[in-house]
């Protein structure tokens, strides 16, 4: 085997958005690799057949779009879009796809929802007299609602839109509910029999602030009547029909602000519903472990029979776990779900581990359907566990090749971002390529992290305190237990909340010798009015506001600290990142580079918040160079005899 190295993020295929045919033989996949050359990524449709164990590509256009079953179980999906029409293909035969049907929207979604009927969401093509009218008006932005702008989608342009249903076999359109801007709807869920569509719909202050929970409605579509289910008091990770009633996922905030884990709840038709979730449930939806090696969309939540199917992360695993609407809860799936598929009897799903991508499996029979090894040598990842502020969390420490017990490493502390996400064992490929350039890397969970219910990631007001201590906890236990560490050629570094934590790292510490603050924040105050999600974010987390309690926000802040900071850092950030925006780092250069201590920074540009992990090839490639080069200039010596 072969060293990790950094191009190879390039040479991954990564699998993701599973969807499974309504006989349950098909599953489509879709692939996708890094093109450095054309610096984008190239993703096409894949069928892995459950009968015959047949995994065989269907689209070669590298731009793989939405797609569905129909009817005859073969797949249809959006090949082409031009200014007058969306195309349709489908794979029916030998070869690849034929054109199937075209539609003249812009179709975002589409949904088989039995015999020739498809359900559409899509917006109207933009006129040529639209776009003149975009391009000469260019030149300025007009902004009048909070958030101004998402980080990934830019600056907001509400476009109407609206749901239909596509006749197939006689080539009609019909429309069901017009979703106008200034409305907020969106679509949720159709029932089994098409009568019934469920919507969120956003609520905004007068002065058009974006709130926080939503409003759940239930669309009677042969009527048109709209009905008010639950009035803001939630806000919603999913809402399904399951059998006669709804079962919805949601959280009100009161426990834990912001990043609060939700519970399960059933609904009637009338908007009476009741917690069907323990008291004691205490489960973060979704699969948040941080990894650079994953690429695509993926399925949290699903409905079948009498029996809702959810991931959540419980400490260092993601898991699949399904419950009735009487509030039975089963475990389907123990560890490393990144994306799943409901069959007849039988679950399929992506998982990845320590020394795999997602790879395609079967629940029941436990086999590999489509192996997705990591192709070159994973380096071994040892754990301890430890007590750090009353909770026992778990320390990793990656050795680096070859590793000699009588020799001493420069280690890298690695800060997972957040700070409501985590690590685990599962493969990091930046992680590997520094430990097989000889460095140890070490990483924990720290207080505010996901996997062990709310009052463990409430850390609301205590940014920089509960959390800090742990991490440098850590750091001496590490270094304790494995005196190969060179505590003389220490680095850290990290992104988002990561990068918090290393500009507050390097306010308060000498101990390292360089650092790498990415996509960062170092100011509250100015976070507050700048981020997509600053102005509820930020009093939120630090539990403060600066009309109040300013004192308190500032003293939370990375920057009040940077007059002491003489660690040599690299600060990277994109000028698209509309989460932490580039101001936040810029801030800790400045007043770093008049400390006159070393400062280098590389500013992305049309990147955003995402570079790390799904930004363009290019500058994925620069950015870990660039960070491995700062490194190797500070921490890289001659390996010392212990």
């Amino acid at each position: 085997m072969k060293d990790t190295k950094l191009r190879d993020i390039l040479d991954y295929e990564f699998l993701s958005s599973l969807d499974i045919s309504d006989d349950y033989r098909k599953i489509s996949y879709k692939k996708t690799k890094g093109n450095y050359k054309e610096n984008r990524y190239d993703s096409n449709l894949w069928i892995y057949d459950t009968e015959t164990c047949e995994n065989y590509q269907i689209s070669d256009d590298n731009k793989a779009s939405i797609s569905t079953f129909n009817k005859d179980s073969n797949i249809v999906y959006k090949k082409e879009s031009s200014d007058e029409s969306d195309i349709f293909y489908v794979k029916d035969g030998t070869g690849l796809g034929h054109k199937y049907f075209s539609i003249d929207k812009d179709v975002d979604l589409i949904k088989h929802l039995g015999d020739d009927i498809f359900l559409l969401k899509a917006k109207d093509k933009l006129g040529k007299e639209e776009k003149e009218k975009d391009k000469e008006d260019s030149y300025f932005k007009e902004i009048d609602k909070l958030p101004f702008y998402l980080n990934g989608l830019g600056f907001i342009k509400d476009r109407d839109s609206a749901l239909y249903f596509y006749d197939r076999e006689n080539d009609k359109l019909r429309l069901i509910k017009d979703f106008k801007a200034d409305d907020n709807l969106s679509f949720v869920d159709i029932n089994e029999d098409n009568s019934k569509i469920l919507l969120l719909r956003g609520n905004f202050t007068n002065n058009s602030v974006m709130e926080l929970k939503e409003d759940l409605l239930l669309l009677d579509i042969k009527s048109g009547e709209m009905t008010l289910l639950i009035e803001n008091e939630f806000s919603y990770y999913t809402a399904r029909f399951i059998e006669d009633r709804i079962v919805f996922v949601a959280t009100d905030m009161k426990k834990g602000g912001v990043n609060e884990d939700c519970f399960i709840y059933s609904c009637d038709f009338e908007g009476d519903y009741k917690k069907i979730s323990p008291d004691d449930f205490d489960m973060d939806f979704g699969n948040s472990i941080g990894t650079d090696a994953r690429f695509g969309s993926s399925r949290t939540f699903d409905v079948k029979g009498d029996r809702l199917y959810f991931v959540v992360t419980d400490f260092e695993k993601s898991k699949l776990l399904s419950i009735s609407l009487d509030g039975d809860i089963r475990e389907e799936i123990s560890e490393g779900v990144e994306d799943f598929v409901l069959a007849n009897d039988d679950i399929y799903y992506l998982a990845m581990g320590v020394d795999t991508l997602s790879e395609l499996k079967s629940k029941n029979t436990g086999e590999t359907l489509i192996e997705n090894k990591v192709p070159t040598d994973v380096l071994s990842i040892e754990t301890f566990d430890f007590t750090s502020n009353g909770d026992e969390l778990t320390g990793y420490v990656l050795l680096p090749k070859d590793f000699d017990k009588n020799k001493k490493y420069p280690t890298l502390l690695s800060v997972h971002g957040g700070p409501k996400t985590e690590f685990s064992d599962i493969f990091h490929h930046e992680h590997q390529m520094f430990a097989s350039a000889g460095y140890m890397v070490i990483y924990t969970n720290p207080h505010g992290s996901s996997g062990r219910g709310v009052k463990f990631s409430d850390i609301r007001g205590s940014y920089g305190d509960i959390d800090y201590d742990d991490l440098m906890a850590f750091t001496d236990l590490a270094i304790e237990k494995y005196p190969q560490i060179d505590t003389e050629k220490m680095g850290v570094y990290g992104g988002s909340y990561g990068g918090f934590m290393t500009n507050w790292t390097i306010g308060h510490t000498d101990r390292f010798e360089a650092a790498c603050s990415q996509r960062s924040i170092s100011n509250w105050t100015s976070f507050y009015g700048v981020s997509d999600i600053g102005y509820y974010f930020a009093p939120d987390q630090t539990a403060s506001d600066m009309w109040t309690d300013l004192n308190k926000m500032w003293d939370q802040s990375p920057i009040k600290y940077a007059p002491n900071v003489t660690t040599p850092t690299l600060f990277i950030h994109s000028d698209e990142d509309y989460r932490c925006p580039l101001e936040q780092g810029l801030q800790m250069y400045t007043r770093i580079k008049e400390n006159g201590t070393d400062t280098k920074m590389y500013i992305f540009h049309g990147e955003n918040h995402e570079l790390s992990r799904s930004g363009k090839p290019k500058g994925r490639i620069k950015r870990l160079r660039a960070i491995k080069e700062w490194f190797d200039k500070y921490l890289k010596d001659e390996s010392k005899q212990a």
